[in-house]
């Protein structure tokens, strides 16, 4: 049967209506915080993401760029140009050469392992024809270095040949232990040194199967290493390197290579080339931040990777080094080509092997720089940051992805917060209302007796209403009781936030509520703190001039704006003592960037106090010393007690301020390791009689963004 409003009671009709009114307006309340919490995490998460995938961005544009000049300066090296030189010399003079009855066999016999192990990575041809030398140079050459070459395959680099006496084994006993110890010591995979006009690879460090043969003609003249060759013969500037893409090369059993080559000139004529085989490890190691994805601020689920024009992976994916098996079978069940899962098994990675041709990939070849919710290459929702990579010659792309899954965690663990909040409120509000509809309906109560009491002829008692209406005199004594409870909780809490506001000025606002909870001996470690030392240098010439008010006024104010600043920067003030001031960033609230905020802060003082300087007619200047490391600090005293800091870092930056010329900010090497990707610093060599004994960097200026 439906309910009537019309039969139920006043009490029942005002019990009803405040918990509708009140949930109501609790649920839209709720809502409205619960949208803006989800906006604000999912908006944090976006920064981390777009903070880790400009970090790597830089790290591999550095790479890149260290790479091309390298190279750029070993092709005008003198030792290769007479290497080559050399080494082109004696490899046309091998033809003159005899070469033994059994190279034949043994160089098949060479090329049968050659072509069997590569089948494991590849699908080849069993044909040793297609790759088995054509040259008379290349037979011997490969027949003296490779097939006699006493030590196994990753370790042929350690043969010199000592024993031959021809043209090409002297170069080679003259050149060979400084170029393979360039290559290892460098990281490279390979060094490759190549006649141009003629295609022959002359020289290489490791002798794989491409040692000795031709690019133009030979087994390997359509891979990107030829394309390389070609292009530095046509190449018109002979002072820059080029890179060459990634492709699957069979000399390395199908691994991925990409090349960096130069034209190597002796004059004005250009004698070859010096080419570099790229290490896909050194890639790897920036990616995955050494397998460290949680420490660069990936979670469990996030990844930052390279991808190529042609949508294939540059750098391998987290998921498949840390459940090889199990991610191949999840590419399985994507529908992915067996041949390609397979071929990425058996070759152990996934850089050419993983095609990723999602929304951000193409938008960040495209020139996008964007944050966005997509699909991924598993075609799991993922918060990515996306960008394209600014390298020599190449068309990237890189991705910094979390799961939208465990993105969503913490908005989870808030909703579930906000359905108990709800619940709660409406429980109390609930009570309160019977409690509200009781007082109100009390009055009408007792003129209800009273009119009966009078009905009945019973005069002796007056109704205790005071009132001509007795609803409305109920309602002014209890907004006269509501009123007077209002003025006394106005009361007491403004001496709690006057109180309060005099404790948070001797003392952090944590540590003061730790206070107020009764807690004593509070004292803690911070692993991991900014601090910024500040000497407002010249004030106490000053004050003799402008007398103690003036003084005082003008403190103030500079305090009061440098306060302002901190606020702005999160950073947090310790103390201030005379024109001293002493702050912290990343102690109470942690922040990944902490030293990047407080230098920015210091960089904020130092043009406050130039404009204090112009406002006033004034000679102020600041100077600055920032550091980064662990402090600890508690509360010292027990009836007038301070809250201070102490350690080796504090100490240090008190000394690298003390040392601060005017105007002049010093940063430690912390500091100077965690922001040199933004801001530009030069080493400082401290006079001695300076006390300070760390590392001291000057700030010079801040980078211009690309």
């Amino acid at each position: 049967m439906p309910l009537k409003i019309n039969s139920l009671s006043i009490r029942s009709r005002l019990i009803l209506m405040l918990i509708l009114v009140s949930a109501i307006s609790g649920i839209v309340l709720i809502y409205i915080g619960y949208i803006s919490g989800k906006e604000s995490i999912s908006e944090s998460i976006f920064n981390q993401l777009t903070s880790v995938k400009a970090s790597k961005k830089y790290q591999i544009e550095s790479y890149f760029d260290e790479i091309a000049n390298l190279t750029e300066v070993l092709g005008t090296n003198e030792m290769i140009v007479s290497a080559l030189r050399d080494f082109k010399k004696g490899y046309k003079e091998i033809s003159k050469q005899e070469i033994p009855p059994e190279c034949n066999q043994q160089l098949s016999n060479h090329y049968n392992d050659f072509i069997d192990r590569m089948s494991q990575n590849i699908d080849v041809k069993s044909d040793i024809d297609i790759y088995y030398p054509k040259s008379l140079e290349a037979c011997h050459l490969q027949y003296n270095y490779i097939v006699t070459n006493p030590h196994p395959l990753g370790e042929k680099q350690k043969y010199l040949n000592s024993e031959d006496y021809s043209a090409y084994g002297q170069a080679h006993q003259k050149y060979h232990t400084y170029l393979s110890e360039l290559t290892s010591k460098f990281g490279f995979y390979d060094i490759f040194l190549i006649d141009l006009e003629r295609g022959d690879i002359v020289y290489t460090a490791y002798k794989e199967t491409d040692f000795a043969t031709n690019l133009y003609t030979g087994p390997y003249r359509e891979s990107n290493l030829a394309d390389l060759s070609r292009i530095l013969r046509s190449n018109s500037d002979l002072s820059k390197a080029k890179f060459i893409d990634f492709e699957a090369y069979r000399p390395s059993y199908g691994a991925p290579a990409a090349f960096v080559g130069m034209p190597v000139t002796e004059g004005a004529e250009v004698i070859g080339a010096l080419v570099l085989q790229l290490p896909v490890d050194e890639i790897n190691r920036i990616m995955t931040g050494s397998n460290n994805w949680e420490a660069d601020g990936l979670g469990q689920s996030g990844e930052t990777y390279l991808v190529g024009e042609d949508y294939l992976m540059r750098s391998i994916s987290r998921f498949y080094l840390q459940d090889t098996v199990g991610y191949t079978e999840a590419l399985m069940t994507l529908g992915i080509e067996k041949e390609a899962i397979e071929r990425m098994y058996r070759i152990g990675t996934t850089i050419l092997n993983q095609r990723v041709k999602t929304e951000g990939v193409a938008a960040a070849l495209a020139g996008k720089n964007e944050t966005r919710i997509i699909e991924d290459y598993r075609h799991i929702p993922v918060l990515s940051s996306y960008a394209p990579l600014h390298l020599r010659d190449l068309n990237w792309a890189i991705l910094s992805e979390l799961d939208e899954a465990e993105a969503n965690i913490p908005i989870y663990k808030f909703q579930k917060k906000v359905f108990i909040a709800l619940c709660i409120i409406i429980l109390l509000v609930t009570f309160f209302a019977m409690y509200l509809a009781g007082k109100f309906v009390r009055p009408i109560e007792l003129l209800s007796e009273g009119v009966h009491r009078i009905s009945n002829g019973d005069y002796s008692q007056e109704i205790d209403i005071h009132t001509n209406d007795e609803i409305g005199e109920l309602a002014h004594s209890f907004n006269e009781m509501t009123h007077n409870i209002d003025e006394q909780q106005q009361l007491l809490e403004q001496h709690s936030l006057e109180n309060e506001k005099l404790l948070l000025n001797f003392i952090p606002e944590t540590i003061a509520k730790r206070l107020q909870q009764g807690e004593k001996n509070i004292v803690e470690t911070y692993p991991n703190v900014s601090l910024v030392a500040i000497d407002i240098t010249g004030f106490s010439e000053l004050t003799s001039s402008l007398g103690p008010s003036e003084s005082i006024n003008l403190l103030n104010s500079i305090v009061e704006a440098f306060d302002i600043a901190a606020h702005k920067h999160h950073v947090e003030k310790i103390r201030t003592v005379g024109d001293s001031y002493f702050a912290a960033c990343g102690m109470f609230y942690p922040r990944l960037d902490h030293a990047k905020r407080i230098l920015e802060f210091g960089l904020e003082l130092r043009q406050l106090i130039i404009q204090f300087n112009i406002n006033y007619n004034i000679k102020l200047s600041l100077n600055i010393g920032i550091h980064s490391g662990e402090v600890i600090a508690g509360i010292v005293g027990n009836e007038k007690f301070s809250y201070d800091l102490w350690g080796k870092t504090i100490n240090e930056v008190f000394m690298l301020r003390d040392a601060a010329d005017d105007h002049e900010i010093l940063v430690s090497t912390e500091i100077h390791n965690k922001t040199e990707g933004y801001f530009v610093f030069k080493k400082t060599e401290l006079p001695k009689s300076s006390r300070v004994n760390v590392d001291a960097w000057k700030f010079v200026e801040e980078r211009k963004k690309a």
